[in-house]
C-alpha cells in the first residue's frame, strides 16, 4: 500500500440513496379490496425476506438495534454475516467492519477526537477487508457497501448515519499500512 494515499471522508451519495429507499419503504393505508396490481413494497420485501432472498433485518424504532452479545454487532447482522458463502477470516473482517458501521451510529457528533479515532477504525476495516478477499478487493468493497447499506435500514438510523457523515466530511487521513485485520 503506498504511503501517500489518502482516504477522503465523502459519502453524500450513499447517504441519499439510504434516504431515497426509505422513503420509498413508508408503506401507506391498506385497501379493504383486494390489490389488483403489483403488490405494495412493503409485502414485496416480507416475500423477499421469507423466501431467504434478502436479509431478515431488524426495524426497530432502536437506534443500535438488539445485540444479546453485546459483541458490537446487530443481531440481524451477525446472523447475515454467519450465513455468507465466505471464510471464517472473511467473516471475521466482515464483523470488523460491521462494529465501526454501529459505531458510527453511535458515534459522538461533536468529539474531534473520537471522530478521527473512528476514521482510523474505519479505514483499517476498509483495507483489511480488502486484503482479505485478495485478489478481488472488489469483493471486499461490494460486502462493505453491504453492510453500510444494511445498519442504516431505518429512518432513524439512516438519519444518524447522515449526521456522522456530515461531521466528517472533509477530513481527510492516511491509509493505513500493514495488516490492519482486529485479531
Amino acid at each position: 500500500m503506498n504511503p501517500t494515499h489518502t482516504l477522503s471522508v465523502h459519502h453524500g451519495c450513499v447517504a441519499l440513496v439510504i434516504m431515497l429507499s426509505l422513503s420509498a419503504c413508508g408503506g401507506g393505508s391498506k385497501s379493504s379490496n383486494p390489490p389488483t396490481g403489483p403488490q405494495p413494497l412493503k409485502e414485496t420485501i416480507q416475500a423477499l425476506e421469507d423466501s431467504g432472498k434478502i436479509p431478515k433485518l431488524d426495524r426497530s424504532n432502536d437506534l443500535l438495534g438488539p445485540d444479546a452479545n453485546s459483541n458490537g454487532v446487530r443481531d440481524d447482522i451477525d446472523a447475515w454475516i454467519a450465513a455468507q458463502p465466505i471464510t471464517e477470516v472473511q467473516k471475521k473482517a466482515a464483523q470488523q467492519m460491521a462494529k465501526v458501521q454501529q459505531a458510527k451510529l453511535m458515534a459522538d457528533l461533536n468529539d474531534k477526537t473520537a471522530l478521527q479515532a473512528l476514521g482510523e477504525r474505519s479505514a483499517a476495516g476498509v483495507v483489511c477487508l480488502g486484503d482479505v478477499f485478495m485478489p478481488d478487493r472488489q469483493k471486499g468493497r461490494d460486502l462493505r457497501s453491504q453492510l453500510e447499506a444494511m445498519m442504516a435500514n431505518t429512518e432513524v438510523r439512516a438519519k444518524q448515519y447522515i449526521n456522522y457523515n456530515r461531521a466528517v466530511s472533509g477530513s481527510t487521513g492516511r491509509l493505513p499500512e500493514g495488516n490492519t485485520c482486529e485479531p
